[in-house]
């Protein structure tokens, strides 16, 4: 591999790795603050996980022009 793939690869797992910590802080944040629990609280944790987690990602994508999806490559 070159240099430049390698650099490419831990630039995608260190934004996955942030875009973890940050939905996972923000969803114990949102569950806490509506109280949260049982099975319902499981649901709405992991659907407001992933939107949050997927948001992280796009903003990275965005502002820091790190490709993670990319839809849009021609």
């Amino acid at each position: 591999m070159e240099t430049g793939s390698v650099k490419k690869v831990i630039i995608l797992f260190a934004g996955i790795l942030a875009a973890f910590f940050i939905a996972n802080t923000l969803t114990n944040a949102v569950a806490v603050l509506f109280h949260l629990e049982g099975w319902t609280g499981g649901i709405v944790s992991f659907v407001v996980y992933a939107a949050f987690f997927f948001a992280v990602l796009h903003f990275l994508e965005k502002y820091t022009h790190i490709v993670i999806f990319g839809f849009d490559r021609k």
